[in-house]
């Protein structure tokens, strides 16, 4: 599968069309279509549930992985299946960014500078505590003695 190229553009999100969501409803016979482990089910269990609650067409191959607007790429699906299935898709997108980026060498490999760094600068020397002469005592009380009757 080939990644999109977006040089120096922001990808924006595709939506379907109105004929496309009304025949991908129209398939699904009203029903939840998610299906199998990336919705939170076993393998080859589907979700069933109805779609009265509400629907999102969903892309079944993210669109900024490459997915594109067809029928066969549109899934109506319940809310709760869509939640569970934008947190994996959002991390393997992000995953694909990083990637991306890394190869195209938009942001820097961890690791360290390879630079030598900044001079060390010459701290000044130190005055030795026995060469200072002592600071004054203070009184910890003084009476005051001009407004005593």
């Amino acid at each position: 599968m080939a990644i999109p190229k977006c040089e120096g553009t922001v990808m924006s999100r595709t939506e379907f069309t109105r004929a496309t969501k009304r025949d991908a409803l129209e398939r699904s016979g009203g029903k939840c279509e998610a299906s199998g482990p990336r919705y939170g089910l076993e393998e080859g269990q589907r979700c069933n549930c109805s779609l009265s609650v509400g629907v999102i067409f969903d892309h079944d191959n993210p669109d900024q992985m490459g997915g594109d607007n067809s029928l066969e790429n549109c899934r109506s699906i319940c809310i709760t299946c869509n939640k569970f299935k934008t947190r994996g898709d959002i991390r393997e997108i992000r995953k694909s960014d990083r990637i991306r980026d890394k190869n195209s060498r938009v942001i820097r490999p961890a690791g360290k500078l390879k630079g030598p760094g900044f001079a060390k600068a010459a701290k000044p020397d130190r005055v030795p505590k026995d060469s200072l002469p002592p600071l004054p005592r203070r009184p910890l009380y003084t009476p005051n003695t001009e407004n005593s009757r």
